[in-house]
């Protein structure tokens, strides 16, 4: 798993969105942050997208398009 790459298209992303993360939104970011952070795979990684897709479409003002596109990114790495 090329960490560089993962971390470019999640922080793409995230970036792509509408909003910033409020204060108490920001230490449940960071939390999913350490826990990708910690994958060793790119599935671990998608799973933990997957899992809090919620928090991360609502934090960030992300549309589930943009995350499932996300999600297709990161499992073409795998290919």
């Amino acid at each position: 798993m090329n960490r560089d790459e993962v971390r470019n298209i999640i922080e793409a992303t995230l970036r792509g969105g509408d909003k910033t993360p409020g204060l108490f939104d920001l230490p449940r970011i960071m939390g999913i942050r350490s826990e990708i952070q910690s994958c060793t795979s790119i599935n671990d990684v998608i799973g933990i997208i997957e899992k809090h897709r919620s928090l991360l479409s609502k934090a960030f003002g992300l549309r589930d398009e943009v995350i499932e596109q996300t999600m297709k990114k990161l499992s073409a790495l795998e290919s």
